[in-house]
């Protein structure tokens, strides 16, 4: 994408990033936005990602349960030509991007990584018991919600032709969660980078392999890719800074971290500490409440 066509799509995203996430859990077409020439998200909780091109639709993500999974399939198919294959990508397998696809139609062809699949089925259901003791809504939401197999499982990369869009998925290893999936849509040069880019956002270390230089790494690799919009799960869309911003911040709290110990200040003290101060260093991120075990992560990893 052109630098002057990327800052124009960019600007007309200004209006998104300032509205706050939708209080209720349902999804809606109110609040799809085209991002890219083939790109769209529905802003909510999660932000879900479209893209469509000639002869099939990709769906990133799918809402919290069932209900969702339907009225996402539905706004798919209201971008797409009739009769349009459907195919249905997952970020990670937590119960708001990944329950839902029991609510596509028949014939969907869902893909993931093969570590994320080995995770939902080892911890999904878990998360959705969690979920639904949150709200009488999550509740209703997840009633219905079930374990199901993806049709096509992938190690590290997998190409999809959707007609004139090519889609890269990528698995790079271990982050928010072990399985994080990213997805590249090459034309429009649109990352759907999941919780692992996230706009001004605290990181929460969703598994034992899950690490401050495990996600670094990941990072280096998502900044390879080169992305001109990035399109978080939970937070607003922007340009390839939130890559550079989500690395200085991992690279400072292992850094922090590693320093830390090596003044042999006591891991729970240490985590006291760094909460304190990167809450004045980032005072408009939010989620902060997690630095506490991403410290005690990057103690046990720092000889």
């Amino acid at each position: 994408m052109r630098t002057s066509l990327m800052l124009a799509v960019l600007a007309a995203l200004l209006p998104i990033a300032a509205r706050a996430q939708p209080a209720s859990h349902i999804l809606s077409a109110d609040n799809l936005s085209k991002v890219a020439p083939h790109s769209w998200v529905i802003r909510g909780f999660p932000n879900v990602g479209i893209v469509v091109g000639d002869k099939a639709t990709l769906v990133v993500d799918t809402g919290m349960g069932p209900r969702n999974g339907r009225i996402v399939a539905g706004i798919a198919r209201s971008l797409s030509p009739k009769g349009q294959k459907l195919y249905l990508t997952t970020t990670h397998y937590h119960a708001e991007h990944a329950s839902g696809d029991t609510g596509f139609p028949p014939g969907t062809v869902v893909i993931r990584p093969r570590g994320q699949q080995a995770e939902l089925e080892a911890e999904g259901q878990k998360l959705i018991d969690m979920f639904s003791a949150r709200s009488a809504e999550d509740r209703d939401l997840l009633k219905d919600a079930r374990i199901t197999k993806a049709g096509v499982l992938f190690d590290d990369r997998y190409s999809i032709d959707l007609g004139g869009v090519q889609v890269q998925l990528y698995w790079f290893g271990a982050a928010h969660t072990k399985g994080d999936e990213l997805i590249l849509v090459k034309p429009d040069n649109v990352l759907y980078s999941g919780d692992v880019v996230q706009n001004h956002t605290g990181p929460n270390f969703y598994c034992a392999d899950c690490t401050p230089r495990s996600w670094l790494t990941v990072l280096d690799h998502v900044a390879a890719l080169k992305p001109g919009i990035v399109v978080p799960d939970h937070s607003a869309p922007g340009g390839p800074e939130l890559v550079a911003q989500e690395r200085d911040f991992m690279a400072d709290l292992d850094s922090r971290a590693r320093a830390l110990k090596a003044q042999g200040v006591p891991v729970d003290q240490a985590g006291k500490l760094v909460s304190q101060e990167f809450a004045q260093k980032y005072p408009d991120w939010s989620g902060m409440t997690h630095l506490d075990p991403a410290i005690a992560k990057a103690y046990a990893e720092t000889p």
